[in-house]
């Protein structure tokens, strides 16, 4: 510690120091003097009644807990500067607790039964054999090692013509919701009840990309008061296995547990539920709050797809988001789940700025096919005149018994095909159907192929996308599935099942193995698993710890400091001030010079 030394001056002369700048001395000098304080290192190292061989010994001790104390500062300000941070875990149990939102989706896409029966009916028999044609290759590329498909879009052109006129194949053959459900009331919790008859469909669908999807618990009213899994909710699932695509190659659903602000748009992060199974997914909630840098790696950014503007994109959207750009870049069309999903929040900016990119490929895609079909148009008309220099001079020749102007029994008329015939009228009346949009969605056959190209481009390393940071807030389900058969014996349906479902005909023991999954969504406990992050060295811990070390070695304080800033501004306006008095005596002094010697004069 520092203090200031104090004396009164008694005005002698004898008791002031002098200076060679005049006779009255420099008494700044006195005032501001280091000599002036008698700190415990001052008064070690200079009082003249002390040995000599002790001031010795106490300046290697003071050396010594100088650089002790600069070792240690060092050390704190390392230790500060890696913003090292720790986990604070916790748990808080609730009366009740609000479940996740729940995403269902089955992982048939298309009602392939109604898909043919429509286009033999509207005597498209060529583009149903095109779509059979590439699920087919899909499927073949789906078994070879390395996967590539040899597919491009120009070979389906009039497949995507007529999604883009009448709609996505996903849209009007797609299972429809009611139907992926048992219509049993079964969809009662806790005092809550959600009824078959009653949903409106439009608010619980979601496009994604395995199809419609069932959303349940957006708005977070399920909320469990019991735990266990009486207290959970309960669901009745068909997957009408009899309607399967031929490429489907698991059957069942796929169940998305996520935050009621998170959208699911991609085959990302699901629990594949299977029928004949009754599924019990027991959940433990747990919120996390993160640090941003420097401490942490947390980013919130704005979620592009999320239904309300504060939503922070979770790390399964920004891996969403990343892919669908990719798509848009790659196969030069929007994903149809996606620009529904854009058109119905009405973020047209975003489709709009997805366009721009897409137009210009489709006029050189345009010209492309312009130019095909002139050189297509140049060789028939060769091919023709070569037809038809040939036929006159077999005439001539007399090689032929075909009289001129006969017309031949055999030439068929030419095949006019017919208009499908109209569509679902709530497709075509879809919203994001009556715009200029629609031009520019990938349809499901265009789908197929691009996702097979971007799986092959992230095999060749062709595309990287870039690490996905977590919201600085989220929750978090951990997530744990038992199963069993269900039901679990022929006497079990005929006593608990047969008279209690509702379906257009009575099911049998085999059909409900065959199609129907019962799945148990519940909390074990009512708890909430909380961990924060927290900084490990606020900026006032740090200052205490360096005050704390300096003080305890070597005395030093803010005290000091302020009296060194003090002694430091004083030393140099006395500093200026005995530059200037000089500079002034010497400037006397040659005056006077000057007077004594006229000489000079």
């Amino acid at each position: 510690m520092v203090v200031l030394k104090v004396e009164p001056w008694n005005g002698t002369k004898a008791d002031s120091p002098t200076t060679s700048d005049g006779p009255e001395g420099d008494k700044s000098h006195e005032m501001f003097g280091f000599q002036d304080l008698a700190s415990d290192y001052y008064q070690v190292l200079r009082q003249k009644e002390r040995p000599a061989w002790c001031r010795f010994v106490w300046g290697i001790v003071i050396i010594i807990l100088l650089i002790f104390t600069g070792y240690m500062v060092y050390q704190l300000l390392a230790d500060y500067l890696q913003y090292n941070s720790f986990v604070e875990s916790s748990i808080s149990w609730q009366k009740n607790l609000t479940l996740p939102a729940i995403t269902i989706c089955s992982t048939n896409p298309l009602n392939y039964t109604l898909l043919k029966d429509q286009l033999k009916t509207g005597n498209d028999t060529k583009l149903l054999d095109e779509f059979n044609h590439l699920m087919e290759d899909f499927v073949k590329s789906s078994t070879k090692p390395n996967g590539y498909m040899n597919i491009s879009f120009e070979e389906f052109e009039d497949f995507n013509a007529f999604e883009h006129e009448f709609g996505s194949l996903v849209l009007r053959f797609g299972p429809h919701l009611y139907n992926m459900l048992f219509g049993e009331y079964d969809y009662v919790f806790r005092g809550i009840g959600y009824f078959v008859d009653y949903l409106d469909w439009s608010k619980y669908s979601q496009m994604t990309e395995l199809g419609v999807c069932f959303e349940l618990n957006d708005d977070g009213r399920l909320k469990q008061t019991v735990g266990g899994v009486k207290g959970g909710l309960v669901i009745d699932l068909d997957a009408n296995v009899d309607h399967y695509l031929f490429t489907t190659t698991t059957k069942g659903f796929v169940v998305f547990i996520r935050d009621q602000d998170e959208t699911i748009m991609l085959n990302r992060g699901g629990y594949v539920v299977s029928p004949g199974v009754e599924n019990f997914i027991k959940l433990t909630a747990t919120t996390h709050t993160r640090l941003g840098h420097p401490h942490g790696t947390c980013k919130n950014v704005p979620s592009q797809f999320g239904k309300y503007d504060h939503h922070y994109e979770s790390v399964r959207e920004c891996v969403q988001r990343q892919r669908m750009e990719a798509m848009v870049d790659m196969c030069h069309c929007i994903p149809w789940y996606l620009a529904d999903r854009l058109f119905t929040l009405n973020k047209t900016d975003i489709l709009d700025g997805y366009s721009e990119k897409i137009q210009a490929h489709q006029h050189a895609r345009a010209r492309a096919r312009m130019k095909r079909q002139l050189e297509n148009e140049t060789e028939n008309a060769e091919n023709t005149e070569n037809t038809e220099n040939a036929e006159t001079e077999n005439l001539e020749s007399g090689d032929t018994e075909i009289e001129l102007g006969e017309e031949s029994s055999t030439a068929e008329a030419p095949k006019t095909t017919e208009p499908p015939t109209t569509p679902w009228s709530w497709v075509t009346n879809q919203p994001l159907h009556k715009t200029n949009y629609v031009h520019l969605t990938c349809g499901f056959v265009e789908m197929y192929i691009c996702d097979k190209k971007l799986e092959e481009a992230e095999m060749e390393g062709e595309i990287e996308f870039e690490p996905c940071p977590e919201p600085c807030e989220y929750h978090e389900w951990n997530v744990e599935i038992a199963s069993t058969l269900f039901p679990p014996s022929e006497e079990y349906f005929d006593k608990f099942l047969r008279d209690q479902l509702y379906l257009p005909k009575t099911p049998t023991y085999d059909f409900i193995r065959e199609n129907m999954a019962r799945v148990h969504i519940y909390y074990d406990e009512l708890k909430v698993n909380e961990k924060v992050q927290t900084k490990a060295y606020e900026p006032q811990n740090f200052v205490a710890e360096f005050g704390g070390t300096v003080d305890l070695f070597i005395g030093f304080s803010f005290f000091t400091i302020f009296q060194l800033i003090e002694i430091s501004v004083a030393m140099c306006l006395t500093r200026l001030w005995q530059r200037r008095r000089k500079a002034k005596k010497t400037e006397e002094s040659n005056s006077n010079s000057v007077i004594d010697n006229p000489s000079v004069i």
